[in-house]
């Protein structure tokens, strides 16, 4: 399932827009009972979580589920979403590793109520607080679960990441590249090797503007996206597919390598470049990720 490479945001009281997203060819669905569900429809957002997540298991995409910030009603909005097919929840505004260590918790008892083998869901901390994101990596050092902290790359249209930083978002987005590389890195860095950015205010029509964004994600360093129209889905998918002549380029590569070990050679030239065993790993990982998209 990992790398999730888009994710699309779906308010849990839909229920009829399950269908709708499984037809655009997400990786994963993020079933929210957070901010796009108004007060009243919360309880019918979990109760419709899991059916909608089944819909999702028998579709083959992964089920993310956007709680709400941690109190004390998180306990039963766990254990409406603990089923088989729950690949994650995303924790909003998480400050501190003590939330995530009670998430993990709350999870291993739903778990076990569920029937599910120990660890089976995932956490995605979305540290939209300033401590949060100041203490990252700590956050993905706090449970084994934490798959990936979730980051935020967004348009000239401020959310909560630039409210809790304290910049002002611009389309150009230099004023984001310190956060944003920062996160990656304490993702990774706290053993969670798959961090994902959310992708947000700009305009939803503005396909150019939203695959902008989306190619700053992915050369930032997060390993897929979430977003929140149908029809960015499938710019995800294609900007996070190596391309055929990425393909080419490193199978050569591996190619002219492994010429190269058999004359003896630890390096060798490849179109104009030195090449050695340093740049066999992300070779490797390009062609697993080309076969994995077939």
């Amino acid at each position: 399932m990992w790398p999730i490479r888009s994710a699309l945001f779906v308010p849990a009281h839909r229920r009829d827009w399950v269908a709708k997203a499984i037809r655009v060819s997400p990786g994963a669905a993020v079933l929210d009972i957070e901010d796009s569900v108004p007060p009243q429809f919360k309880p019918q957002a979990m109760d419709n979580l899991k059916s909608e997540i089944q819909e999702l298991r028998e579709a083959g995409v992964g089920a993310f589920v956007r709680i709400q910030p941690l109190y004390g009603g998180t306990e039963a909005e766990i254990a409406a979403a603990v089923t088989e097919g729950l690949t994650a929840i995303v924790m909003p505004k998480v400050a501190t590793p003590d939330e995530i260590r009670r998430a993990h918790d709350l999870l291993s008892y739903a778990e076990g109520r569920a029937g599910l083998p120990l660890g089976t869901v995932g956490i995605l901390p979305l540290p939209e607080t300033a401590q949060g994101m100041y203490d990252a990596c700590n956050l993905a050092k706090a449970s084994t679960r934490v798959r990936g902290i979730h980051g935020a790359i967004s348009g000239p249209v401020s959310g909560d990441f630039a409210r809790a930083f304290g910049f002002r978002a611009t389309a150009g987005g230099e004023e984001q590249l310190y956060l944003a590389s920062k996160l990656v890195l304490d993702s990774r860095a706290g053993g969670a090797m798959y961090p994902i950015a959310g992708i947000f205010g700009t305009p939803q029509d503005d396909l150019p503007a939203v695959e902008r964004l989306i190619r700053r994600a992915r050369d930032i360093g997060y390993t897929g996206v979430a977003v929140m129209h149908p029809t960015h889905v499938a710019i995800a998918n294609a900007v996070y597919r190596p391309t055929a002549e990425e393909v080419a380029y490193y199978t050569g590569l591996i190619a002219a390598f492994e010429a190269a070990e058999k004359a003896g050679l630890g390096a060798v030239s490849y179109q104009g470049a030195m090449v050695d065993y340093a740049m066999l790993p992300l070779a490797r990982e390009i062609l697993a990720e080309a076969a994995r998209n077939r």
